[in-house]
């Protein structure tokens, strides 16, 4: 079906999205295909960082279905290199390597998140799109105005704008806060994982193409090499994950103590010396326990992506789960939109297809859980340090 192209300043909508992250970018991008005025707001003019992301060979096709229509997956997509296989070491001390040249594509991808957000939402934009950046949610208020079921108060730089919408989708991230302005709370499990980010650097080439992860005694380490922003230096973005109350974590939020920290890697630290990489930039931090919402939709509202439920990177399912559960959102409130318009049925989580999606929800949580405390249940190696004991008693 066509697209519509719709003016930022024409305050009605088929559908607002706030957020445009993947999620946000994915979900418009789907609705928009479908024919469906959209509104895509985001609050930042521009972003600086954001932590990168590998994806399994299974998950290719799903970003090419977003964002290539050539015959070459991986090739020269925006914002995705191609990673060889993943070496870990996790359950024993011994590396497991698992190479993706026996699978079907023989790669899998490194996401840079910068240039991958930004094609996403520029796809998004070329099929009907309109995309507001520099505007914070505010706040939603239900109306009875025809087809119209809310009045959404968006803050740009010195005004704030007025739409409505039929139909209002929270892909805020972690804040969901659409679901917060809505009264539905954040249900947390026990954990209180962080991440501790920090890109190192080094001059020339690293042929090294595998996702490493690696367990220690207070936490777990990723790492992925991307090229750099020229062809003269290669960066290598390195992750520390502890719970944030532990010592362990205090020390990794300083330079002094992140080195500390990953000297004591059997793994990473050799690595990292031996391709004369040197530390650059701030260490970063970002919130990385499992959380969802208690609800995922609602009257005339749902939540997608991270906003909806928020996943252990030690899942590698961000961005995955972001893209499927967006093309599947998409396609659900279309469905709901049409049904409405024809007298069939309204736009409450009772509706066939919003319901499908609550399920669908409910669902891939429980699997979800179910992996994470597999995955953390087979490292025993530190059993009595309170990082592993801490999961150990959740599985």
């Amino acid at each position: 079906m066509s697209s519509i192209r719709a003016d930022p300043a024409d305050p009605t909508w088929d559908v607002i999205v706030v957020g445009a992250g993947p999620a946000g970018a994915a979900t418009a991008l789907t609705l928009a295909k479908l024919g469906q005025r959209v509104l895509l707001a985001e609050e930042r003019v521009s972003t600086s960082f954001k932590l990168g992301e590998s994806l399994p060979p299974s998950a290719i096709g799903l970003v090419k279905h977003f964002l290539d229509d050539s015959e070459q997956p991986g090739r020269d997509l925006p914002g995705v290199f191609r990673t060889a296989g993943n070496i870990s070491l996790w359950a024993t001390e011994q590396a497991d390597v698992a190479d993706f040249f026996f699978t079907s594509t023989g790669f899998g991808l490194c996401v840079e998140r910068l240039a991958f957000d930004e094609a996403l939402r520029l796809k998004a934009v070329e099929a009907g799109t309109s995309l507001l950046k520099g505007v914070r949610f505010q706040s939603c208020e239900r109306i009875a105005d025809g087809a119209f079921n809310w009045h959404v108060s968006l803050t740009g730089e010195a005004q704030m704008l007025k739409h409505r919408a039929r139909y209002l989708v929270d892909c805020s991230g972690r804040r969901a806060v659409v679901a917060r302005a809505l009264g539905v709370p954040t249900v947390d499990t026990d954990d209180q994982l962080f991440a501790y980010a920090q890109w190192f650097s080094v001059a020339g080439d690293d042929d090294d193409r595998y996702t490493r992860i690696e367990a220690g005694p207070h936490g777990w380490w990723y790492s992925n090499r991307l090229p750099g922003t020229d062809g003269d230096e290669t960066r290598r973005l390195v992750v520390f994950h502890s719970d944030k109350d532990l010592p362990a974590a205090k020390m990794a939020a300083r330079p002094q103590g992140y080195d500390q920290l990953l000297d004591e890697s059997s793994h990473l630290a050799p690595l990292l010396k031996t391709g004369g990489y040197q530390p650059c930039g701030t260490i970063r931090g970002a919130p990385a326990h499992s959380q969802r919402l208690q609800d995922f939709c609602g009257d005339a509202w749902m939540a997608v992506g991270d906003a909806a439920q928020a996943y252990d990177p030690l899942s590698s399912q961000g961005i995955d789960k972001a893209l499927r559960t967006a093309s599947h959102a998409g396609h659900m409130i279309h469905y709901a939109l049409a049904d409405c318009s024809q007298g069939r049925e309204g736009l409450s989580s009772s509706n066939t297809y919003i319901g499908q999606y609550n399920e669908q929800q409910r669902k891939l949580w429980q699997t979800y859980l179910s992996q994470r405390d597999y995955y953390y249940g087979i490292q025993r190696r530190w059993s009595d340090r309170p990082f592993w004991q801490r999961r150990r008693n959740n599985a």
